[in-house]
């Protein structure tokens, strides 16, 4: 019998995944061997399966938010010394998003490197 997600079937499949992007926070941001933000590491116990396209709300500190899509390139489980979350890469993002991306990447904490 498959694993069943209760909490992701109660918020439903068009709810977005919300992200708080921050200084110190568990989530962040990634980026490709060049150097560019590809993606969102969303610190959650929300369980999605790989390649499952998603809606997200990432917000920051001052206030900004803005909504993406995304598909799910990684799922990280729960250990001892990490949070679980979901490794997430833009596929439709605005200009201007992509601009409070690079400049919270540049003045307030860098991407990680993803490597697939």
């Amino acid at each position: 019998m498959p694993f069943r997600d209760e909490a992701f079937e109660r918020r439903g499949p068009e709810a977005p995944i919300e992200v708080e992007l921050g200084a110190q926070s568990d989530s962040e941001l990634y980026c490709d061997l060049r150097g560019s933000v590809v993606g969102v590491f969303a610190s959650t116990f929300l369980v999605c399966a790989r390649d499952v396209h998603v809606h997200i709300l990432v917000s920051f500190p001052d206030g900004r938010r803005f909504y993406a899509s995304g598909i799910v390139q990684f799922v990280r489980t729960a250990e001892a010394d990490q949070l679980p979350g979901l490794g997430i890469a833009f596929t439709d993002l605005a200009a201007d998003d992509r601009e409070v991306l690079a400049q919270f990447a540049e003045r307030v904490r860098p991407p990680r490197l993803y490597e697939e």
